[in-house]
């Protein structure tokens, strides 16, 4: 995975407090195991690579090798907090992959907080952040074809299908998988 190219250095993603309306997006940190582990579900990972934890040690792993990449800067993982009490909603992130100057999307929102438009907010200032921070061409966002919900989010900032392709999960599932293009400018 590269490293994101940061417009200012250095930049601590331990952390990050970005504030949108409804949403606040803050560095993941072990304080968030119990409501990753509970909330990462067999349903929320239906349209996603990897799969739920079977144990809390796998979420703990998750966390630490997520600090791990936020250290190096190769990524940025965030929990998504309801602004107004603080309530666990989700995981967001931001990554270098293998190319920095597209850098990708990604997020999943527990169930109780699905068809609020959390998840379009959270990336929308995810988005701002990242103009703000970050140099690159462009982000990517790898959907499913059958995730409607989910693909109404690059869709409605201008994003438009650059690949298809067919990938595999670690459930040992295939996810019919469009990835979309967002232009920077979008995401201001």
């Amino acid at each position: 995975m590269e490293t994101l190219a940061f417009k200012k250095k250095p930049l601590d993603l331990s952390t990050i407090n970005i504030e949108g309306d409804r949403v606040k997006l803050l560095s993941i940190n072990e304080s968030y195991t119990e409501a990753i582990f509970k909330e990462f579900t067999p349903e929320i990972t239906r349209y996603m690579l990897p799969k739920p934890a079977e144990v809390i040690d796998e979420t703990k792993v998750f966390i630490s090798a997520s600090l791990k990449g936020m250290k190096a800067g190769r990524e940025l993982v965030l929990v998504i907090t309801a602004s107004e009490n603080g309530e666990f909603l989700g995981c967001c992130s931001l990554h270098g992959r293998s190319n920095p100057n597209t850098p990708e999307f990604g997020i999943w929102l527990k169930h109780s907080a699905h068809g609020k438009a959390y998840g379009l907010e959270a990336i929308k200032i995810l988005g701002r952040w990242a103009v703000e921070n970050i140099d690159f061409d462009y982000a990517i966002y790898p959907v499913d074809r059958a995730n409607i919900p989910s693909r109404m989010i690059p869709e409605s900032m201008g994003g438009v299908v650059i690949e298809e392709k067919l990938v595999k999960t670690m459930r040992e599932d295939v996810l019919d998988e469009l990835v979309y293009k967002i232009m920077p400018k979008a995401l201001k």
